[in-house]
């Protein structure tokens, strides 16, 4: 069995349907939750999950700032609140290759944002959108 670090995952974005730069640096969210019901029958009897609806949590995906990804932004956010938006994550193994799996999760642009800017500050400015992913995944 090979486990699977964080950094080994291949992120690809994309805004209606056209590709959004290389691989990006981060997601993070998209995951599946339920606000579940429980009851406790009668006689001090023990709890009983009846389960509920899902709800796939919102999405964000993180990339290195840069000329190439400022020039994008005025389209992310004319996309806002209406764009369709894909998060493709495919698996590498140590070598760099893909391991053959992979997710991904789809939705609508919910928000996008360029880095602070600190002037006495050298790290590395990242861009992140926020998607509010569909229930079902790609």
């Amino acid at each position: 069995m090979g486990y699977i670090r964080e950094d080994q995952a291949d992120i690809r974005v994309t805004l209606d349907g056209i590709a959004m730069f290389g691989s990006w640096k981060s997601i993070e969210g998209g995951d599946l939750e339920t606000d579940d019901a429980k009851t406790r029958p009668g006689g001090m009897g023990r709890m009983v999950s009846l389960g509920g609806p899902v709800d796939r949590n919102d999405l964000t995906a993180t990339i290195q700032f840069s000329d190439v990804v400022s020039l994008k932004h005025k389209a992310f956010e004319a996309a806002c609140g209406n764009g369709r938006v894909k998060v493709a994550v495919t698996w590498l193994g140590p070598d760099r290759a893909p391991t053959g799996t992979s997710f991904s999760r789809v939705g609508t642009l919910k928000g996008c944002s360029v880095p602070d800017a600190d002037s006495e500050s050298s790290d590395p400015g990242m861009y992140t959108i926020v998607v509010a992913c569909d229930e079902l995944a790609a």
